[in-house]
């Protein structure tokens, strides 16, 4: 219940905030950015030890979503997921820096280094840092880049130390944006306006699923391997690109709240096709390849994760979208039916008309302004599970924010965070086992203050629910909420330096933390379409 509460004062936050905008004529400035995602794959040898004691090798898959610096030097976020072997349910989120150079034709030298936390299994990760630099040539087509590197995999506080030659594709894509002081104003376009163009489609859902497990789905051994036949309940977030009218690539993550402790998660990609639109009701079927895990059986970790639903249409942009699935692990014994439903949320940004109906044309066009975060967070004092045996310990974490906004003062915000480090508060040897493998993910809602100081000083509040869990940390079934308070330091037009503090809390629990953030954002808008 204090969830569909949650959902529904997000709901009206969005509403109000649409009815809240200022009017200009003229056309804003519009800068275009090359950016690129990419997937890897990175095959990783594993060391004979507690939780692989068989050695078994694994396989991670990667997915990196990369911006350039300059002509030389690149820039992004990257999270990668076990596939195969036994470790699944290890996950990590990085940053990483990046060079390339042409050498000749359509073949580059590319470097880079990635930077993050995350894991599995705490007795070969330990406290969760790695780092993995990478080095090799690519090669670029028309419409992709393919490439091949030497890679040095490494948790470098656990036992995880893998050189090997990793695989990757990349697929460039432009993005048009404006500056984020332009955020909330709404403009008339006229046609000689370089944002006279076609818009891209996007989709955001927020969304609830119940997981009905069957078969051999088992708990993990620290849960006696019993058979999981209860439901589990899952919150997450799915971000869509239409490539067609009737087609879109995807990508989805979720955590579970309710029905196993805390730990599991999942990350998908995949293809979706809407066969009929009506007036009020579309359909959809999708197929979604990726990594799921924790808490569950050992196992590779590569699931599929098929589905049909309906999206009803609620207003112009928004839909309450239905699904129902199977989800299946392919390296293991996991599997379930799966039911859901979401608020989803469609933008049409960048553009004045459909390239596919040429005759839905709009001069009006609201900038909506967007800050990324990338943050080091601090937990303090956080308490152990009881069985645990240990004592409290302050997590340290990489963390990875959006910002929406949906008027001057009010945003929707989405937080992931993973531990890379740990300081332990009690000096004995049964405390000293890593605190790798937390991981939270959570969506939320904030206010901004005016800003002020020469235009340099905005304060900020937020308030964040959702999922947390791992490394023993004591969040019950995974339930967390945050809350925080700070602000942005303008640096420039597109970066914000952000300082704030707050509690981390689990209601289910008792776990009452106090947090410390600090971060560097990436500050911009982006215009959508008024029809």
């Amino acid at each position: 219940m204090k969830y569909q509460l949650f959902f529904w004062c997000l709901i009206f936050s969005i509403l109000y905030g649409n009815a809240q905008e200022k009017n200009t004529i003229n056309t804003p400035e519009k800068y275009t950015i090359n950016k690129k995602v990419r997937l890897n794959y990175i095959p990783v040898s594993m060391p004979k030890k507690v939780g692989n004691a068989n050695g078994e090798n694994m396989d991670l898959g990667g997915l990196h979503y990369l911006i350039p610096i300059n002509n030389l030097f690149y820039g992004g976020i990257n999270t990668h997921a076990a596939l195969f072997g036994n470790q699944g349910g290890l996950f990590t989120l990085g940053i990483e820096l990046g060079y390339h150079q042409q050498i000749f034709s359509n073949v580059y030298l590319d470097a880079n280094l990635d930077f993050g936390g995350g894991g599995g299994y705490r007795a070969i990760i330990n406290k969760g840092a790695y780092i993995n630099p990478n080095i090799g040539l690519s090669y670029h087509f028309p419409k992709f880049n393919m490439g091949l590197q030497y890679s040095h995999f490494n948790f470098y506080t656990g036992s995880i130390k893998s050189n090997s030659l990793s695989f990757f594709l990349e697929i460039p894509t432009d993005f048009s944006i404006s500056k984020y002081q332009n955020s909330n104003e709404t403009y008339t376009i006229d046609s000689k306006s370089p944002w006279n163009k076609a818009f891209s489609k996007d989709g955001f859902i927020v969304k609830f699923d119940q997981f009905f497990p069957f078969g051999g789905t088992r708990k993990d051994a620290e849960q006696n391997s019993e058979l999981i036949t209860h439901t589990l309940y899952l919150i997450g977030f799915e971000y869509q690109k239409y490539i067609s009218e009737n087609s879109f690539v995807f990508i989805h993550t979720d955590a579970i709240y309710k029905g196993l402790e805390a730990g599991f998660m999942d990350i998908f990609g995949g293809l979706g096709y809407e066969p009929f639109h009506t007036k009020y009701v579309d359909g959809f079927a999708k197929l979604a390849l990726g990594a799921s895990g924790g808490r569950i059986q050992a196992e590779g970790g590569a699931t599929i994760y098929p589905t049909i639903g309906l999206d009803f249409k609620l207003f112009s942009n928004f839909t309450l979208s239905t699904h129902a699935g199977y989800v299946r692990a392919l390296d293991g014994d996991f599997e379930a039916y799966a039911l859901g439903a979401g608020l989803k949320y469609i933008s049409k940004t960048g553009g004045t008309y459909d390239r596919y109906q040429t005759e839905k044309k709009t001069q009006k066009l609201k900038a909506k302004g967007i800050r990324v975060s990338a943050q080091h967070q601090t937990y303090f004092k956080l308490k152990r599970f009881e069985r645990e045996n240990r004592g409290p310990i302050d997590l340290h974490l990489i963390a990875l924010q959006l910002n929406y906004d949906i008027s001057p003062y009010l945003y929707l915000a989405g937080q992931t965070a993973f531990a890379y480090e740990a300081t332990y508060l009690e000096d004995d040897e049964n405390n000293k086992l890593g605190a790798g493998g937390y991981a939270d993910g959570m969506v939320g809602l904030g206010t901004y203050s005016p800003i002020f100081a020469a235009q340099r000083l905005q304060l900020f509040a937020e308030a964040f629910i959702g999922a947390g869990g791992g490394a023993g940390i004591d969040t019950g079934e995974g339930v967390i909420a945050k809350i925080k308070v700070g602000s942005y330091v303008r640096i420039n037009n597109y970066l914000s330096a952000l300082i704030s503090g707050g509690k981390v809390l689990s209601p289910t629990t008792g776990l009452n933390s106090n947090n410390i953030n600090l971060g560097l954002s990436v500050d911009f808008s982006t215009l959508k379409s008024i029809f």
